[in-house]
């Protein structure tokens, strides 16, 4: 009787090398990030980009600005942010938003930012620096911190419609300003962003 396996051995591992060399190698690019992108039906970039671009605009282009600053002898408005407030049912980066529209706001030149998220941290080091462990002429006196004039808050909300291998989702922005003192909404504005989808097949 005649032995097979080295023959069976050889057309297994012929088979392996055959699969191995039709394996086709990951391939990756560096990819423009201004560069409206759709990859799926999911909230992306491009769409935060445009929403904030919108939202900047509207913010530093609006009367509240040139009034503050007259009725406060020409002062720089000091704002603190609220993060944005994710209504929709996907997992949205609403943090980074806040932090895009936040440094625009601040690299414009016009608006004064007081930093909220880390407020416990700095209170916290400055308990720290008066406790006693400091010396005298290097520690940062407490009750100096500056006091904000308006709240930014805002929100994003979602509507999603099918029919049959078509879907529609409509995202909507919508911003405020607060006045701290007086409650008074000082500036709002809205952004619409619609996005329309078909794939063959799909029942969403």
């Amino acid at each position: 009787m005649i032995c097979c396996f080295p023959r069976i051995v050889f057309f297994a591992v012929a088979a392996a090398v055959s699969m191995s060399s039709c394996t086709q190698k990951m391939q990756g690019e560096y990819s423009d990030p201004t560069k409206v992108e759709i990859v799926d039906d999911k909230f992306n970039e491009s769409d935060v980009q445009s929403m904030m671009n919108v939202m900047i605009t509207s913010a530093l282009g609006r009367p509240w600005y040139e009034q503050f600053k007259k009725n406060s002898g020409g002062k720089q408005p000091i704002v603190i942010v609220q993060d944005i407030e994710n209504r929709t049912d996907e997992h949205i980066d609403t943090k980074a938003m806040t932090e895009i529209m936040e440094t625009e706001l601040v690299n414009s030149g016009k608006v004064r930012f007081m930093e909220k998220a880390r407020r416990d941290q700095i209170m916290e080091e400055q308990a720290f620096q008066n406790s006693g462990a400091v010396d005298d002429k290097s520690k940062k006196k407490t009750g100096n911190m500056t006091g904000a004039d308006f709240l930014l808050a805002g929100s994003i909300t979602s509507q999603i419609h099918t029919n049959g291998t078509l879907k529609t989702t409509s995202y909507q922005m919508q911003m405020k300003l607060i006045n701290i003192e007086t409650s008074e909404i000082q500036w709002t504005d809205k952004h619409l962003l619609k996005k329309r989808f078909n794939r063959p097949g799909a029942k969403w």
